[in-house]
């Protein structure tokens, strides 16, 4: 792209109107020419320098637009490593979370897992209390067990009565030939001594309940005061009950029961057994109190 300098087109101007003129001296006439040569060579390097800056600026402009090319590129290639990260934070993100989440189920897991061994630990440490408690009874009814037989040690050797552990229950066991006749309730002197020695022995036992219970054989009786085997068995276990509390023992600590001929310790098929059967047990009951603490609730057992 080439332009008319200005002063190219003053120097024409010049000569134009010279000409017109008609008449122009030599002098004259040489030094617009002069003039006019200067003008074109003004102009011509007027050219040249504007041609060098146009290429200057082109040049310039190709390096601005490369470099602004290479810094797009640049950019494009840093956003595309920014949405690379993205996803992979999106992704880590995503993956924390699940794993969050696991960790926060497992937590809850443990704290009910906890929660149930806190509380199976407390059912067991309650247990073992009782246990506990269980076995200070039985060493309590043995130690019990072991002074009885030590002071009946006479009476048991002289064949009056006999002291044996039934069913976790201390039974002190009299025949009835030693305490009442043939079909009576009434209690006889060597019965009354016997049972003033057992008297003796129970009033120093504190803290237990005895129960005194009256058997028969299988011979049936049948009279005004006693129509069955209950009551005779009722009425020779309440006999010794009075007697027990006259010789010191207390009455809130003793009971009376008659269980007749249905709790037979031997054969009623012969003389032997049958004598054997009529005898009244003085038992020591157990704490209830401890058994009842000991119990398992239902649906706590194994496996509940």
């Amino acid at each position: 792209m080439t332009m008319r300098a200005p002063t190219a087109v003053l120097a024409s101007s010049l000569v134009a109107v010279l000409l017109t003129s008609g008449c122009v001296k030599k002098s004259t006439h040489q030094a617009t020419v002069d003039a006019l040569a200067r003008a074109r060579m003004d102009e011509q390097a007027l050219q040249v320098a504007m041609n060098e800056r146009v290429a200057d600026l082109e040049a310039s402009l190709a390096e601005t637009r490369e470099a602004n090319a290479a810094e797009e590129a640049r950019l494009e290639s840093q956003l595309a490593a920014v949405r690379d990260s993205l996803v992979a934070m999106a992704a880590h993100r995503d993956e924390a979370e699940a794993r969050f989440e696991e960790a926060r189920t497992e937590v809850y897991r443990l704290e009910l897992l906890q929660r149930e061994r806190g509380a199976e630990f407390q059912r067991l440490n309650q247990r073992l209390q009782s246990l506990s408690a269980i076995e200070r009874e039985v060493r309590q009814r043995n130690a019990i067990y072991e002074e009885v037989i030590g002071r009946f040690r006479s009476l048991i050797d002289a064949g009056r009565l006999s002291v044996a552990i039934d069913r976790g229950r201390m039974v002190i066991q009299l025949p009835q030939d030693i305490l009442f006749e043939s079909g009576s309730a009434t209690l006889g002197a060597d019965g009354r001594s016997t049972l003033g020695e057992v008297a003796a022995v129970l009033a120093d036992i504190g803290d237990r309940s005895f129960q005194v219970e009256g058997h028969t054989d299988n011979v049936p009786i049948a009279t005004a005061r006693f129509p069955s085997n209950w009551e005779l068995s009722t009425a020779r276990a309440l006999s010794v009950v009075r007697l027990l509390v006259d010789r010191g023992v207390t009455p809130a600590t003793l009971s009376g029961a008659g269980y007749g001929e249905y709790r037979p310790v031997a054969d009623n098929d012969t003389p032997e057994g049958r004598r054997r059967n009529r005898r009244i047990e003085i038992v020591m009951l157990p704490n209830l109190d401890v058994i009842a603490a000991a119990q398992i609730p239902s649906g706590e057992g194994p496996g509940g």
